[in-house]
């Protein structure tokens, strides 16, 4: 063979080669938890939970100490998972318009808050017009599944029609729901071990396609109503016996995590048995803080729970997994919030990003790679438009419209309803126990400032005057 075609031979094997690193992109199992706190898990610290899977999962990654969700209730969040934007950009500001049943909170209220995207016959839910993780990974060469909790509408707004090639909504515990309506299936089992199952279906036909796939899994665990297995409800009930710190509802939250983790780890069982644990990225965070139980020992000691946007409503836990490429049992202690993993499994998997299209959040895969330590943006912020449970006596809500930003270690709220605002310094008190508003004057400015700006970047629709507002006399 003389030496043109030794040359020829030698750049066709390299242009083969070359091609090939180009197709064999790295799978992605994204695994969602449900209403699971920032403390909910052994690894995060509570030593009450039983969570080996996980924890492994912890042992082998990286984890973030600092991970937010973008909104403190379900369906704001999923939202901003799936179409990587902030709440007034893709509007799915709320799970229901309750407030419009609630005739006392209805006419406390000042203001209207902006209505959430609908489609007459499918609801509430992420509009079609927006590109999702799934279409932008399906554009890049990716088999794509949801099998779980979806909430982000029906019918014309379902999983396959959001980029999805398989998959369908699954809701409840024992006796669950699926939407589309699926037959011939036995909805007395558990959701968990049937969402499981459907999706190792899907990865052993991934892998029979030799396409790389995207796995989105939603469970419906830790999400009420509160329905364990047995098994696990016994096992806790002995263990923590006498133990009259623990409420007979954080016993049955503490089983059902088990159940979670029972299917975190048939799933990486799954993985590893099929060979693809080297080339798969496993993600696992929440949708938002974990609701109230009797002593609230899964978001402490954080203060607030789900549907508040104090710090234990907002905080959730945050694993990546990639071996050989995301370092063995590190941490980051910068803020990771929803929005930041579409452009992070982008970056993770070198895919290109929709022309057109705005995604808000940041690139992190630098830092999972170990290449920089920091982010580069200057703040989070959240806007939440949930009213509920008004008192005409105080003249209080339960819950209600709030902007927050959190910069530079400090985190401003404003309250829309009476343009009042409070402050925490995070950085120094972050269980959010001393209002530091009035001690620094030039600070809280500054961060007003970026408020205003990035409600003129997100097309925030600004309060409306509420028809039905009536003001009740204030009794001592």
């Amino acid at each position: 063979m003389n030496k043109f075609l030794i040359l020829l031979f030698c750049l066709i094997l390299y242009i083969g080669q070359a091609q090939n690193k180009t197709v064999n992109k790295p799978n992605i199992l994204f695994i969602l938890a449900d209403d699971l706190g920032i403390n909910a898990l052994n690894c995060y610290g509570n030593h009450l939970v039983e969570s080996p899977n996980i924890d492994k999962l912890f042992s082998e990654g990286m984890h973030f100490t600092n991970g937010y969700s973008n909104d403190p209730t379900c369906a704001p969040s999923r939202a901003s998972i799936m179409s990587g934007q902030y709440v007034p950009r893709h509007q799915v500001y709320r799970v229901a318009d309750r407030f419009k049943k609630d005739e006392k909170t209805l006419n406390g209220m000042k203001y209207l808050p902006p209505d959430n995207y609908h489609l007459e016959g499918s609801g509430v839910g992420l509009t079609l017009n927006k590109i999702t993780i799934a279409e932008a990974l399906k554009a890049n060469g990716y088999m794509t599944s949801a099998y779980g909790k979806w909430h982000l509408g029906h019918n014309e707004l379902q999983i396959q029609n959001q980029g999805f090639d398989e998959g369908f909504e699954i809701t409840g515990h024992y006796n669950f729901k699926t939407y589309p309506k699926q037959n011939n299936i036995d909805a007395s089992l558990y959701s968990a071990d049937y969402i499981t199952e459907k999706t190792i279906d899907f990865i052993k036909k991934a892998k029979a396609s030799k396409n790389p796939f995207f796995a989105y899994v939603p469970y419906y665990l830790v999400h009420k109503p509160l329905e364990p297995k047995k098994k696990y409800l016994d096992h806790f009930k002995n263990k923590l016996q006498g133990n009259d710190s623990v409420g007979p509802d954080e016993i049955k939250v503490l089983a059902m995590i088990k159940s979670l983790d029972d299917s975190v780890g048939q799933l990486l069982s799954k993985l590893n048995e099929l060979g693809l644990e080297d080339d798969t990225i496993v993600i696992f965070t929440s949708d938002n803080g974990h609701y109230k139980t009797e002593s609230n020992i899964f978001n402490q000691p954080y203060k607030g729970v789900k549907g508040e946007t104090f710090e234990g409503g907002i905080r959730v836990p945050y694993i990546f997994k990639w071996p050989n490429h995301i370092a063995f049992n590190t941490l980051s202690k910068e803020p990771i919030i929803h929005i930041d993993l579409y452009p992070t499994i982008l970056g993770l998997t070198n895919s290109q990003k929709p022309e057109n299209y705005q995604l808000d959040g940041e690139d992190l895969s630098p830092i999972l790679l170990g290449s920089l330590n920091k982010t580069k943006r200057k703040a989070l912020i959240w806007e939440y438009t949930n009213y509920a449970g008004y008192n005409p006596k105080t003249r209080e809500f339960r819950s209600q419209w709030v902007n927050v930003i959190q910069m530079d270690g400090y985190k401003l709220t404003e309250v829309v309803e009476n343009h009042s605002y409070y402050m925490y310094h995070l950085t120094t008190d972050p269980y959010e126990t001393k209002d530091v508003y009035q001690d620094f004057p030039e600070l809280s400015k500054k961060l007003k400032i970026q408020l205003e700006q990035w409600k003129n970047e997100t097309s925030y629709q600004d309060p409306r005057p509420n028809p039905n507002y009536k003001l009740s006399p204030k009794k001592d």
